[in-house]
Protein backbone atom coordinates (compact mmCIF):
# COMPACT_ATOMS: atom_id res chain seq x y z
CA UNK A 1 0.00 0.00 0.00
CA UNK A 2 2.69 2.49 0.77
CA UNK A 3 4.67 1.46 -2.25
CA UNK A 4 2.07 1.97 -4.35
CA UNK A 5 1.63 5.56 -3.07
CA UNK A 6 4.98 6.62 -2.89
CA UNK A 7 4.56 5.23 -7.16
CA UNK A 8 1.33 7.07 -7.87
CA UNK A 9 2.70 10.37 -6.38
CA UNK A 10 6.40 9.95 -7.92
CA UNK A 11 4.06 9.17 -11.47
CA UNK A 12 1.43 11.67 -10.41
CA UNK A 13 2.40 15.93 -10.76
CA UNK A 14 -1.02 16.60 -10.59
CA UNK A 15 -1.78 14.28 -7.00
CA UNK A 16 1.62 16.61 -5.96
CA UNK A 17 0.38 19.62 -7.22
CA UNK A 18 -2.78 19.39 -5.31
CA UNK A 19 -1.70 18.02 -2.24
CA UNK A 20 0.94 20.82 -1.84
CA UNK A 21 -1.74 22.96 -2.86
CA UNK A 22 -4.40 22.06 0.05
CA UNK A 23 -2.08 21.83 2.46
CA UNK A 24 -0.71 25.27 1.78
CA UNK A 25 -4.31 26.72 2.21
CA UNK A 26 -4.95 24.70 5.03
CA UNK A 27 -1.89 26.51 6.89
CA UNK A 28 -3.00 29.92 5.51
CA UNK A 29 -6.29 29.27 7.21
CA UNK A 30 -4.45 28.57 10.47
CA UNK A 31 -2.90 32.37 10.17
CA UNK A 32 -6.14 34.05 9.23
CA UNK A 33 -7.30 32.42 12.25
CA UNK A 34 -4.38 33.88 14.40
CA UNK A 35 -4.40 37.17 12.98
CA UNK A 36 -8.18 37.53 13.89
CA UNK A 37 -7.59 36.07 16.79
CA UNK A 38 -4.73 38.47 18.00
CA UNK A 39 -7.23 41.47 17.11
CA UNK A 40 -10.38 40.65 19.05
CA UNK A 41 -8.60 39.41 22.17
CA UNK A 42 -6.44 42.51 22.58
CA UNK A 43 -9.60 45.00 21.88
CA UNK A 44 -11.61 42.94 23.84
CA UNK A 45 -8.75 43.25 27.26
CA UNK A 46 -9.37 46.68 26.08
CA UNK A 47 -5.84 47.78 24.57
CA UNK A 48 -4.81 48.99 20.95
CA UNK A 49 -4.78 45.87 18.48
CA UNK A 50 -1.40 45.37 16.45
CA UNK A 51 -1.34 46.67 13.22
CA UNK A 52 -1.62 44.62 10.20
CA UNK A 53 1.82 45.74 8.92
CA UNK A 54 3.05 44.91 11.82
CA UNK A 55 1.91 41.48 12.39
CA UNK A 56 3.25 41.04 8.48
CA UNK A 57 6.33 41.84 9.95
CA UNK A 58 6.82 39.62 12.92
CA UNK A 59 5.47 36.84 11.21
CA UNK A 60 7.89 36.86 8.12
CA UNK A 61 10.77 37.59 10.44
CA UNK A 62 10.30 34.24 12.66
CA UNK A 63 8.92 32.85 9.22
CA UNK A 64 12.71 33.35 7.80
CA UNK A 65 13.85 31.27 11.21
CA UNK A 66 12.50 28.34 9.99
CA UNK A 67 14.31 28.42 6.66
CA UNK A 68 18.19 28.99 8.52
CA UNK A 69 19.36 25.55 8.46
CA UNK A 70 18.13 25.78 4.47
CA UNK A 71 20.34 28.55 3.69
CA UNK A 72 23.28 27.44 6.27
CA UNK A 73 23.43 23.48 4.54
CA UNK A 74 23.37 25.30 0.70
CA UNK A 75 25.51 28.21 1.45
CA UNK A 76 25.79 31.58 -0.15
CA UNK A 77 25.30 30.51 -3.56
CA UNK A 78 21.77 29.22 -3.02
CA UNK A 79 20.48 32.80 -2.43
CA UNK A 80 21.56 33.65 -6.22
CA UNK A 81 18.53 33.77 -8.70
CA UNK A 82 18.61 34.14 -12.40
CA UNK A 83 15.53 36.83 -12.11
CA UNK A 84 16.07 39.64 -9.72
CA UNK A 85 13.33 41.93 -10.83
CA UNK A 86 10.66 39.31 -10.89
CA UNK A 87 11.63 38.94 -7.52
CA UNK A 88 11.14 42.42 -6.73
CA UNK A 89 7.84 43.16 -8.25
CA UNK A 90 6.36 39.42 -6.76
CA UNK A 91 7.48 40.46 -3.34
CA UNK A 92 6.08 44.26 -3.40
CA UNK A 93 3.15 42.66 -4.74
CA UNK A 94 3.11 40.30 -1.65
CA UNK A 95 3.54 42.55 1.14
CA UNK A 96 0.65 45.29 -0.26
CA UNK A 97 -1.58 42.22 -0.38
CA UNK A 98 -0.61 40.65 2.93
CA UNK A 99 -1.37 44.12 4.77
CA UNK A 100 -4.39 44.74 2.90
CA UNK A 101 -5.53 40.97 3.95
CA UNK A 102 -4.54 41.28 7.44
CA UNK A 103 -6.58 45.03 7.82
CA UNK A 104 -9.66 43.60 6.14
CA UNK A 105 -10.06 40.69 8.90
CA UNK A 106 -10.95 43.50 11.53
CA UNK A 107 -13.62 44.47 9.46
CA UNK A 108 -15.48 41.17 8.64
CA UNK A 109 -16.22 37.54 9.26
CA UNK A 110 -13.52 35.17 8.18
CA UNK A 111 -15.74 32.99 6.04
CA UNK A 112 -16.94 36.54 3.88
CA UNK A 113 -13.05 37.85 3.51
CA UNK A 114 -12.06 34.01 1.99
CA UNK A 115 -14.86 34.17 -0.25
CA UNK A 116 -14.32 37.53 -1.58
CA UNK A 117 -10.39 36.47 -2.00
CA UNK A 118 -11.78 34.17 -4.66
CA UNK A 119 -12.21 37.24 -6.85
CA UNK A 120 -8.55 36.95 -7.78
CA UNK A 121 -8.49 34.39 -10.01
CA UNK A 122 -11.31 36.65 -12.47
CA UNK A 123 -9.50 39.51 -11.50
CA UNK A 124 -6.62 38.26 -13.58
CA UNK A 125 -8.43 36.89 -16.27
CA UNK A 126 -9.30 40.75 -16.81
CA UNK A 127 -6.36 41.80 -16.48
CA UNK A 128 -4.46 39.74 -19.10
CA UNK A 129 -7.31 40.94 -21.46
CA UNK A 130 -6.50 44.38 -21.13
CA UNK A 131 -2.81 44.46 -20.39
CA UNK A 132 -1.73 40.81 -22.10
CA UNK A 133 -4.24 41.13 -24.81
CA UNK A 134 -5.73 37.53 -24.30
CA UNK A 135 -8.36 36.57 -25.76
CA UNK A 136 -11.49 35.56 -23.34
CA UNK A 137 -14.52 34.35 -25.54
CA UNK A 138 -18.37 33.87 -24.56
CA UNK A 139 -17.55 31.02 -22.07
CA UNK A 140 -15.14 32.48 -20.00
CA UNK A 141 -17.03 35.85 -20.15
CA UNK A 142 -19.96 33.98 -18.72
CA UNK A 143 -17.71 32.20 -15.95
CA UNK A 144 -16.58 35.88 -15.04
CA UNK A 145 -19.56 37.91 -14.99
CA UNK A 146 -21.16 35.55 -12.41
CA UNK A 147 -18.72 35.12 -10.03
CA UNK A 148 -18.38 39.14 -9.74
CA UNK A 149 -21.98 38.52 -9.39
CA UNK A 150 -21.12 36.01 -6.03
CA UNK A 151 -18.69 38.33 -5.31
CA UNK A 152 -21.55 41.02 -5.08
CA UNK A 153 -24.16 38.59 -3.20
CA UNK A 154 -21.08 37.75 -0.87
CA UNK A 155 -20.16 41.30 -0.28
CA UNK A 156 -24.10 42.03 0.24
CA UNK A 157 -23.94 45.34 -1.78
CA UNK A 158 -27.17 46.70 -3.60
CA UNK A 159 -26.99 47.06 -7.48
CA UNK A 160 -28.90 49.45 -6.64
CA UNK A 161 -27.18 52.10 -4.74
CA UNK A 162 -24.05 50.90 -6.06
CA UNK A 163 -22.24 51.27 -3.13
CA UNK A 164 -19.20 49.13 -1.45
CA UNK A 165 -18.06 48.93 1.88
CA UNK A 166 -14.60 49.62 2.88
CA UNK A 167 -14.27 46.58 4.49
CA UNK A 168 -15.44 44.57 1.23
CA UNK A 169 -13.01 46.57 -0.67
CA UNK A 170 -9.76 45.45 1.35
CA UNK A 171 -10.01 41.60 0.21
CA UNK A 172 -10.64 42.47 -2.98
CA UNK A 173 -7.91 44.71 -3.76
CA UNK A 174 -5.60 42.13 -1.80
CA UNK A 175 -6.62 38.96 -4.24
CA UNK A 176 -5.51 41.44 -6.58
CA UNK A 177 -1.98 41.56 -5.34
CA UNK A 178 -1.83 37.99 -4.52
CA UNK A 179 -2.79 37.04 -8.18
CA UNK A 180 0.07 38.82 -9.72
CA UNK A 181 2.56 37.76 -7.21
CA UNK A 182 1.00 34.06 -8.51
CA UNK A 183 1.53 34.36 -11.71
CA UNK A 184 5.25 35.46 -10.95
CA UNK A 185 5.66 32.27 -8.52
CA UNK A 186 5.03 29.92 -11.65
CA UNK A 187 8.07 31.88 -13.48
CA UNK A 188 10.22 31.96 -11.05
CA UNK A 189 9.69 27.95 -10.12
CA UNK A 190 11.22 27.06 -13.98
CA UNK A 191 14.94 28.39 -12.69
CA UNK A 192 14.75 28.97 -9.08
CA UNK A 193 13.88 26.26 -6.41
CA UNK A 194 10.84 26.73 -4.15
CA UNK A 195 13.05 27.36 -0.75
CA UNK A 196 14.76 30.13 -3.11
CA UNK A 197 11.68 31.78 -3.61
CA UNK A 198 10.27 31.64 0.07
CA UNK A 199 13.72 32.77 1.65
CA UNK A 200 13.80 35.59 -0.91
CA UNK A 201 9.67 36.25 0.16
CA UNK A 202 10.41 36.79 3.50
CA UNK A 203 13.97 37.98 3.72
CA UNK A 204 12.92 41.11 1.79
CA UNK A 205 9.33 41.71 2.69
CA UNK A 206 10.58 41.76 6.32
CA UNK A 207 12.58 45.29 5.30
CA UNK A 208 10.09 46.63 3.62
CA UNK A 209 7.30 46.29 6.69
CA UNK A 210 9.87 47.19 9.25
CA UNK A 211 9.96 50.98 8.24
CA UNK A 212 6.00 51.03 8.97
CA UNK A 213 6.75 49.43 11.87
CA UNK A 214 9.47 51.33 13.82
CA UNK A 215 7.85 54.26 13.52
CA UNK A 216 3.91 53.83 13.59
CA UNK A 217 4.16 49.94 15.73
CA UNK A 218 3.49 48.91 19.27
CA UNK A 219 6.14 46.69 20.86
CA UNK A 220 4.17 43.15 21.17
CA UNK A 221 2.72 42.26 24.63
CA UNK A 222 4.59 38.72 25.95
CA UNK A 223 0.89 36.77 25.48
CA UNK A 224 1.13 37.76 21.84
CA UNK A 225 4.80 36.32 20.94
CA UNK A 226 3.67 33.18 21.32
CA UNK A 227 1.19 33.53 18.35
CA UNK A 228 3.66 35.56 15.85
CA UNK A 229 6.44 33.01 16.43
CA UNK A 230 4.00 30.37 15.31
CA UNK A 231 2.51 32.49 12.20
CA UNK A 232 6.27 32.52 11.20
CA UNK A 233 6.45 28.84 11.34
CA UNK A 234 2.79 28.61 9.16
CA UNK A 235 3.65 31.31 6.74
CA UNK A 236 7.43 29.41 5.93
CA UNK A 237 5.40 26.20 5.77
CA UNK A 238 2.21 27.88 3.43
CA UNK A 239 4.59 29.32 1.09
CA UNK A 240 7.16 26.29 0.52
CA UNK A 241 4.02 24.35 0.18
CA UNK A 242 2.53 26.71 -2.53
CA UNK A 243 5.75 27.40 -4.24
CA UNK A 244 6.22 23.32 -4.34
CA UNK A 245 2.46 23.32 -5.34
CA UNK A 246 3.37 25.21 -8.64
CA UNK A 247 6.24 23.85 -9.71
CA UNK A 248 4.45 20.59 -9.91
CA UNK A 249 1.09 21.77 -11.95
CA UNK A 250 -0.25 24.07 -14.03
CA UNK A 251 -2.20 27.04 -11.87
CA UNK A 252 -5.18 26.89 -13.81
CA UNK A 253 -5.00 22.80 -12.79
CA UNK A 254 -5.07 24.14 -8.85
CA UNK A 255 -7.52 26.99 -8.22
CA UNK A 256 -10.21 24.61 -7.15
CA UNK A 257 -8.07 23.42 -4.72
CA UNK A 258 -7.85 26.88 -2.87
CA UNK A 259 -11.44 26.40 -2.33
CA UNK A 260 -10.33 24.52 1.10
CA UNK A 261 -9.27 27.99 2.40
CA UNK A 262 -12.21 28.93 2.83
CA UNK A 263 -14.18 26.02 4.43
CA UNK A 264 -11.29 25.80 6.41
CA UNK A 265 -11.98 29.48 7.34
CA UNK A 266 -15.36 29.12 7.89
CA UNK A 267 -14.92 26.22 10.47
CA UNK A 268 -12.42 28.53 12.42
CA UNK A 269 -14.87 30.86 12.67
CA UNK A 270 -17.57 28.97 14.06
CA UNK A 271 -15.85 27.01 16.45
CA UNK A 272 -13.13 30.31 17.66
CA UNK A 273 -15.25 33.16 17.38
CA UNK A 274 -18.56 31.93 17.29
CA UNK A 275 -19.11 33.58 13.65
CA UNK A 276 -22.27 32.03 11.44
CA UNK A 277 -21.40 32.71 7.88
CA UNK A 278 -24.78 34.19 6.49
CA UNK A 279 -27.04 33.06 3.76
CA UNK A 280 -25.87 35.33 1.06
CA UNK A 281 -22.02 34.36 2.00
CA UNK A 282 -22.48 30.78 1.67
CA UNK A 283 -24.47 30.95 -1.64
CA UNK A 284 -22.56 33.80 -3.54
CA UNK A 285 -19.37 31.72 -2.24
CA UNK A 286 -20.92 29.09 -3.99
CA UNK A 287 -21.45 30.50 -7.30
CA UNK A 288 -17.72 31.83 -6.84
CA UNK A 289 -16.80 28.51 -6.89
CA UNK A 290 -18.59 27.29 -9.90
CA UNK A 291 -17.65 30.23 -11.83
CA UNK A 292 -14.03 30.11 -10.76
CA UNK A 293 -13.99 25.67 -11.39
CA UNK A 294 -15.77 26.76 -15.13
CA UNK A 295 -13.08 29.08 -15.55
CA UNK A 296 -9.93 27.05 -14.71
CA UNK A 297 -11.39 23.80 -16.61
CA UNK A 298 -12.33 26.32 -19.47
CA UNK A 299 -8.81 26.96 -19.17
CA UNK A 300 -7.77 23.32 -19.47
CA UNK A 301 -9.75 22.60 -22.17
CA UNK A 302 -8.37 25.29 -24.39
CA UNK A 303 -5.09 24.28 -23.39
CA UNK A 304 -5.52 21.05 -24.82
CA UNK A 305 -7.01 21.25 -27.78
CA UNK A 306 -3.42 23.54 -28.47
CA UNK A 307 -1.38 20.90 -27.56
CA UNK A 308 -3.40 18.74 -30.36
CA UNK A 309 -3.63 20.43 -33.21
Amino acid sequence: MIKSSLTYWKASPHFRGAFWKVTSFLCFSAINGIVRYLSQTTEAIGQVPLPAYEIAFFQNLFGLIFLVPWILQNGPESLKTSQPLLQTCRIGLSAVGVVLWYTSLAYMQLAQAVALMFLGPLITAVGARIFLKEGIGRERSFAIIIGFVGGGLISQTTFISGSLSFGALLPVLAATCFSGATLMIRRLTKEDSPQLIVTYLLVFMAPMLFIPTFFYGAMPQMWQWPWLLMMGGLAASAHLCLSNAYASAEVSYLIPYGFTKWFASALIGLAAFGEIPSFWTCFGAFVLMGAIISLSYGELRRKSLQYSV
